[in-house]
């Protein structure tokens, strides 16, 4: 269906982007890189926004990021779900070739599944104009034990890592700091690249991510829990000739990465007014909405647990509201005390109430959010008016195998 688009005239530090006639996307995702990682080389790159993430598990974001629709709105919350094909996402647009990285390891096949989209190239590869999206290892377990040139994990799981670091707080933030730098190597070669090709002044790139991590804060490893700044907030940086570099102060959400790219790219196929996301430069500080399910790939022991995590934040903090019953979470839990190394890190830290609280159903609040609770639950109720059923297919052994590798639980 054809929309006519909504042009809004660019502010600020993006006026120039107007005139660039922009022709290709680099959306260049780092997992688990979270917002207070990032450094003077990031922000050197150009504008970096703090971003609300839409979840703490990757399919639920990347289907966020690619269709500036909240998580309830798209339905994808695990890996075993598939986009609508009613829903246009980035890589369904038509007069661009729109492709994933070619590089196989880790979750690539699973967004090939999860958007119904087969083409894949590595960037040079690319035909203009192109759209080319990747997930990068960025901040994932192990840090820094990925291959290169396949993003396959070279020597360990993400759980043995973890298992052999858990309790040593300085090595594991060594180790991802380190993690997170080679992330933006490969980012850089993105850009260089970019630049070789003659392509810079058409060509926007985007280093994103799709949730953060935890270094041991709450007796926690890793970003498969509950809703917290260090999990919520990642970076979200532009880079293009015509923009300046440097932090900025207003919030942003995933939500509005769609929104932003279908106007940079000029195209009538996306009714904005449809998205709950918006182009940043018109933005406020909105309120973000991240939106939890913890999901049990490898284990029918707990495969009946529900537990849901809804949060709203602004740039400042937010409002948690856990899901679940006491009994669930507490099962949780105790699961998380069995695994090896997650149990091993709230031993060594003694953290047994602290890391508790993270699953117990009710409120909790972060930061100092400028809305109140009640608006944060009103905002909560609205969403689940709009929630979208969504296919789900059986995740094959092959699948289940990588992503417990991966340290799912």
């Amino acid at each position: 269906m054809q929309f006519q688009p909504i042009h809004i005239e660019m502010t600020g530090i993006w006026r120039n982007l107007q005139k660039a006639d922009i022709k290709n996307i680099v959306l260049f995702v780092g997992d688990a890189v979270r917002y207070q990682s990032i450094n003077q080389r990031l922000l050197n790159y150009g504008p970096t926004f703090k971003t609300i993430a839409a979840s703490l598990h990757t399919p639920a974001s990347f289907a966020t990021m690619l269709t500036g629709l909240n998580v309830p709105e798209h339905g994808v919350v695990g890996f075993s779900n598939v986009l609508s094909t009613d829903i246009v996402s980035l890589v369904d647009l038509d007069g661009w070739n729109t492709y994933f990285s070619a590089k196989e390891g880790t979750m690539h096949e699973d967004l090939h599944r999860i958007f119904q989209m087969a083409e894949s190239a590595h960037l040079d590869d690319t035909e203009r104009p192109f759209i080319w999206v990747v997930r990068d290892p960025g901040g994932h377990a192990p840090y820094n034990g990925y291959d290169p040139d396949t993003y396959d994990q070279v020597a360990e799981t993400g759980p043995e890592y973890l298992n052999r670091v858990a309790g040593d707080d300085e090595q594991i933030r060594r180790d991802y700091d380190s993690a997170v730098n080679t992330s933006l190597d490969r980012f850089e070669d993105a850009i260089q690249y970019v630049r070789e090709r003659g392509i810079e002044d058409e060509t926007l790139l985007i280093y994103t991510s799709d949730h953060g991590e935890l270094l041991g804060e709450y007796g926690m490893l890793g970003h498969n829990h509950v809703a917290c700044p260090e999990l919520v907030y990642v970076p979200t940086t532009f880079v293009h000739p015509s923009l300046d570099s440097g932090e900025q102060e207003t919030a942003i959400r995933h939500i509005d990465l769609f929104p932003t790219l279908t106007e940079v790219l000029d195209t009538d196929q996306v009714d904005l007014e449809q998205m709950s996301g918006e182009p940043i430069w018109n933005k406020t500080d909105d309120i973000g909405y991240n939106h939890f399910e913890m999901v049990f790939y490898n284990s029918d022991l707990l495969s009946n647990i529900a537990t849901e995590v809804k949060s709203c934040w602004n740039g400042d903090g937010g409002h948690v509201f856990v899901e679940s019953s006491y009994k669930d979470a507490l099962l949780v839990y105790l699961g998380i005390l069995a695994k090896s190394y997650k149990g091993k890190q709230i031993r060594k830290d003694r953290a047994f109430i602290e890391a508790f609280k993270q699953f117990t159903p009710g409120h909790m609040t972060y930061g100092a959010p400028s809305f109140d609770r009640t608006t944060a639950e009103e905002y909560i109720e609205d969403l689940g008016t709009r929630s979208e059923a969504v296919e789900t297919t059986d995740l094959d052994d092959e699948t289940k195998e990588r992503l417990d590798d991966l340290g799912y639980i």
